[in-house]
């Protein structure tokens, strides 16, 4: 049955129950005016009932006069007494879906709206519809909205990927479904990303707040549902091998590379071969900072020390004022530590700035202790380096390091070697290595 013939069957006299309107739609202005206006009057005073009454006379009236702002009234009136209905009475329930499906379907005709298109997705979805070839088609106008998807969109969209694509799918299509919802998890983020900066301009509080609360929360939504999908790297990387023989050549094949890089970086599977040659090929096509910054996680994880500084220190290098500075210091300090580079590690880590600054004084703290034993011409000036060390740790813990403030302190010098040393506790003193002053205690 179509939509229009379903319509035109369906029981809808709202003030007594339901009756049938059976007859096809034939243009008369005058009842069509009247209809029009009925209705119109009706909605406005939130009298649905009525509204809908005289809405489906003037469908009924007015033959193919109608415009798509009918329509767009007609899906407000029919979704308002959606709401007053039992939730007991599914087939009421279900003519008043039916009907905002074909509200969907007459509109369509008249108009090419994305937005409303995605509407009529997501109601499907919502609604537990079958027609899944259908619901494909309409949410392909998630990729025209973009960044103007809504949160809801957004959201519905995945869940259908997952709930009605993957789920359902025979064991033997679930690689070539996973392998899409990956590709759509990265485009729906970067949506996402978009959608929350646009949000940030809004000068409306309120609805500020509201609109950076809702694309928040449709990003934590995607997070959830794609770890189900690719749970560890195990599931992903299978995906991203078949996945890297299809990438385009040269500039054109750039995006997709950092895309899948930056997601095998959050899922953790940054020792694994895929993300090795995923880097490798993204640097050899066009060196960066970011890709150097990858160069150094797969030589740290295979344990080539001075590998990893090298690109850990032109990433660094290349990467300048950017927004990633101080991460890639602290980087780059971790990987001179790790290497024995235990003055450079302190100066790269002293230099780093922000919220990294607390684990970058852990690291300076192990510097000076690393070196104590050679740094100092007696076994108390060595000893009191100690101290030191335990002064960067005390001052990563006030920035919210969950280190312990007594760091060291076993072995600085005791209150014997402090009076045989003729020192005094609360008095200062200077440690030659590190040209830093600390506290006797």
């Amino acid at each position: 049955m179509n939509f229009k013939t379903l319509f035109f069957t369906l029981a809808f006299t709202l003030t007594a129950g339901f009756s049938s309107i059976a007859q096809e739609s034939t243009y008369n202005e005058e009842d069509c005016g009247k209809y029009r206006s009925l209705y119109y009057q009706y909605l406005r005073q939130d009298m649905v009932r009525d509204a809908c009454n005289f809405w489906s006379k003037a469908v009924n009236s007015c033959g193919d006069s109608l415009d798509g702002k009918f329509y767009k009234n007609g899906r407000v009136a029919y979704l308002k007494l959606l709401k007053t209905i039992d939730e007991s009475d599914e087939a009421r329930i279900n003519e008043v879906n039916d009907t905002l499906a074909w509200i969907y379907e007459q509109r369509m005709r008249l108009e090419k709206d994305p937005d409303w298109e995605l509407d009529y997705a997501v109601m499907l979805v919502s609604n537990k519809s079958d027609n899944t070839e259908k619901i494909d088609e309409l949410f392909k106008n998630i990729h025209v909205m973009k960044e103007k998807a809504s949160s809801t969109h957004i959201r519905m969209y995945f869940r259908h990927l997952i709930v009605n694509k993957f789920n359902d799918a025979p064991a033997e299509e679930k690689d070539d479904h996973r392998e899409t919802i990956i590709e759509e998890y990265i485009k729906l983020s970067d949506y996402v990303k978009e959608a929350l900066k646009n949000a940030e301009t809004i000068t409306n509080e309120k609805k500020k707040e509201r609109e950076i609360k809702s694309y928040e929360g449709a990003q934590l939504f995607l997070d959830k549902y794609f770890i189900k999908i690719a749970k560890d790297c195990a599931d992903l990387t299978p995906v991203l091998d078949k996945k890297f023989e299809k990438i385009a050549p040269g500039d054109e094949g750039m995006a997709d590379l950092k895309k899948f890089i930056s997601l095998m970086e959050r899922q953790k599977c940054t020792d694994s071969e895929t993300y090795e040659k995923y880097v490798i090929e993204a640097n050899n096509r066009n060196p960066t900072a970011a890709g150097y910054y990858g160069l150094g996680n797969i030589y740290q994880n295979k344990g080539e020390k001075s590998k990893a500084v090298e690109a850990f220190e032109k990433a660094v290098e290349l990467e300048g004022d950017g927004e990633n500075k101080e991460a890639y210091k602290l980087e780059l300090a971790g990987a001179q530590y790790k290497a024995g580079q235990y003055n450079s590690a302190f100066r790269t880590a002293k230099s780093v700035e922000g919220e990294l600054k607390g684990k970058a004084l852990v690291i300076c703290g192990n510097c000076i202790a690393a070196l104590a034993n050679s740094c100092g011409e007696s076994t108390f000036d060595r000893n009191a380096n100690y101290w030191l060390a335990n002064d960067y740790y005390k001052r990563a813990a006030s920035l919210g390091e969950s280190v312990s403030t007594s760091k060291f302190l076993d072995r600085a010098p005791d209150a014997n070697a402090i009076f045989d040393a003729g020192k005094t506790k609360g008095d200062a003193i200077t440690l030659s290595c590190w040209g830093e002053s600390t506290t006797i205690r």
